[in-house]
């Protein structure tokens, strides 16, 4: 493999103006997203179970999408305030965590669908499941003892912890439907809980388990598409159901409630709404009249807001530290997509500032609440990113090229820098199922190692399925394992 050379490569300065990003490169996500929500949930779950296992990626495994045609310029970046919100409460704050509780471990799935955790180093191994059932998207409970994940076999799918500490488990589910099958879980903060999707027959449920096993699941509500974020105390959970328009809902409700709460406003062009690392502010995205949407921020102490225009479709995600909002918008009014600029609001002021002018396809804030990773297309020499030289990884294209080529960048929000890591070829899955996504994956999954100094991903690499550690300082690249879907403990 190539490795980031950090003496002399590329630097990232943040841009003053703005430039389109390429509509063939944002196509790709475009046509995912929309698949994957009119598709049916969970026939796409069993597709991945048994299709998307680590093996060597076929010619015509992704159709190429066409491009979106740009008809207009992207709202004007001129944030407001007002004081017309509903009323509601600041939230409490997450415990904080202490240096000796530290685990610091990755767990991943295996070529036979099995789950694995093993130390950032390679070290401690360990097999945790030995089952009939396939994994997928294993998450880490927020205090750092249990793995949960989505199982499969002939027979139905499930949901299922197992204990790190434990090896070679045939866990119960517990949850299990051969129809309804579940694809998308969720811990809550306190560790206690399990949200998870399923389908429905009248589109997705959110359902609550306990994590103990000591009760059965509880459907919470219904819905289709649905998103949420917990409450950092874990009594709430703010959803987005709908998308937007006349049966879409954004509400706070009670996890131990009856699935309703009070609408805070008419759902925008938007998947998942945030809550701020404090709980003070609120944010999602609104529908205005002329059939568009703004970005809005809440403050639940004043109920002032700051509210910002956007074209096409927004993703959003708090910093876990500040009130700091990062967010990306689709580049044109009709576009259907958030692919787009990478920007930064301040909740209190409502300053905004542009992070990058590549073409965004996700980002996720390090624990530190100091960097930004972000993943945007490759375009062919174009953007604000200029490389002065140095080593580039660039990846064997022979059985790579049915794949989007993606770069990995890391941006410093206290400095106003960023660097250009390197290029990869994604795999299938995170391609079609993480990256659409990727703004509520960001509440659930962890790519980022609790010390702020390294992600875990994985990547295309001699047509197998690999999982790197990736140093953000550095930019090197150390092989992991072979498996998919790698996520790094919170602690």
């Amino acid at each position: 493999m190539n490795e980031y050379d950090p003496g002399n490569g590329p630097v990232v300065a943040m841009p003053e103006t703005e430039k389109r990003p390429n509509g063939c490169r944002i196509a790709l996500t475009i046509l995912v997203v929309l698949a994957l929500i009119g598709a049916s949930a969970s026939g796409a779950i069993w597709f991945f179970f048994f299709h998307d296992q680590p093996q060597p990626v076929e010619r015509d495994e992704l159709v190429e999408a066409t491009a979106v045609p740009n008809e207009e310029s992207p709202a004007e970046d001129s944030p407001t305030t007002a004081a017309s919100e509903p009323e509601a409460t600041a939230l409490s704050l997450p415990p904080t965590l202490e240096p000796e509780d530290a685990i610091n471990r990755i767990v991943f799935v295996n070529s036979e669908g099995q789950l694995v955790s093993l130390a950032p180093d390679g070290s401690e191994q360990r097999l945790l499941t030995s089952a009939q059932q396939r994994f997928q998207f294993p998450a880490w409970s927020p205090d750092g003892r249990f793995v949960a994940a989505v199982g499969a076999d002939p027979t139905g799918a499930g949901i299922f912890v197992v204990d790190d500490s434990e090896t070679d488990a045939t866990p119960e589910p517990l949850y299990a439907h051969r129809r309804d099958g579940p694809f998308y879980l969720y811990w809550s903060p306190d560790s206690r809980q399990v949200s998870f999707l399923a389908s429905h027959p009248d589109g997705m449920g959110l359902h609550l388990v306990q994590a103990d096993g000591s009760a059965d699941s509880r459907l919470l509500t219904i819905g289709g598409p649905l998103y949420w974020q917990w409450t950092a105390d874990s009594r709430q959970m703010l959803i987005h159901s709908g998308f937007a328009g006349e049966n879409s809902r954004l509400e706070l409700i009670d996890a131990a409630g009856d699935g309703t709460g009070d609408s805070l406003a008419a759902p925008g062009f938007f998947q998942a709404p945030g809550i701020s690392a404090d709980g003070r502010y609120l944010a999602y995205a609104e529908e205005i009249s002329g059939a568009s949407s703004r970005l809005v921020v809440v403050d639940t102490q004043s109920d002032n807001l700051a509210q910002q225009r956007h074209a096409g479709l927004v993703a959003m995600a708090w910093s876990p530290t500040a009130n700091q909002l990062a967010y990306t918008t689709g580049s044109e009014p009709d576009s259907r997509s958030f692919v787009g600029p990478l920007r930064l609001i301040d909740a209190a002021s409502g300053d905004i500032r542009v992070l990058s002018q590549e073409p965004i396809v996700a980002f996720f804030w390090s624990p530190d609440g100091r960097y930004v990773a972000a993943i945007s297309f490759l375009r062919n020499g174009e953007g604000d990113i200029n490389v002065q030289g140095g080593k580039t990884a660039v990846a064997k294209p022979a059985v790579q090229q049915n794949l989007p080529r993606l770069r990995l960048l890391v941006y410093d929000v206290t400095s106003d820098e960023g660097r250009l890591l390197f290029d990869f070829v994604p795999t299938i899955t995170f391609a079609t199922q993480f990256l659409p996504f990727f703004d509520q994956y960001a509440l659930s999954h962890r790519l980022w190692s609790p010390q702020s100094d390294a992600l875990v991903l994985s990547m295309v690499e001699d047509g197998r399925n690999q999982i790197f550690i990736i140093n953000i300082t550095t930019g090197q690249k150390r092989f992991l394992a072979e498996g998919l879907m790698p996520f790094w403990s919170p602690r």
